[in-house]
């Protein structure tokens, strides 16, 4: 008899384990983070105007997406990414792991967003602070994505 409760429990929690993982796979999620180091100084005038740049490329289910020049403290440490995706928008918030230089400096990220929507969605980009908060009523970039061009590429 106690094998079969036990049994029973068991396929209980690996059937909500399984349920759990399903439904985390349906949302976009980011892949394969890499950045580059600084690529050199940014003066305050250049930094100002901001001459970098967001590429997503879609290709299935998969995005490719890069940003371009981007800038950042000196002490940056690495580019951060966070993707979250909620009735029909998607949000990106790229910050630096650390803050605290006087200086900026230029670098890449690229990464890819597995699972994405089969259905246009609202684009929004957000800039974070070294712990990855924002503020959502102002986003960097807003805009519609269209599945069927399936690219885009702003300043930013």
């Amino acid at each position: 008899m106690k094998h079969v409760i036990l049994s029973s429990v068991v396929a209980v929690l690996l059937t909500s384990c399984s349920g759990t993982e399903d439904i985390a796979l349906k949302y976009p999620y980011l892949s394969m983070l890499g950045n580059t180091d600084c690529h050199g100084s940014i003066e305050l005038s250049r930094a100002d105007r901001g001459n970098g740049s967001f590429e997503m490329i879609l290709d299935g289910t998969t995005a490719k997406c890069k940003f371009v020049s981007l800038d950042y403290p000196c002490d940056f440490g690495k580019v951060n990414v966070n993707v979250i995706y909620s009735e029909g928008i998607l949000a990106i918030v790229e910050y630096p792991s650390s803050d605290r230089a006087d200086c900026r400096c230029e670098t890449d990220a690229s990464f890819s967003i597995l699972n994405m929507p089969e259905e246009d969605f609202i684009l929004k980009i957000y800039r974070g602070d070294t712990s990855g908060n924002f503020n959502e009523e102002f986003p960097r970039y807003t805009g519609r994505f269209s599945i069927e061009r399936g690219t885009i590429a702003i300043p930013y």
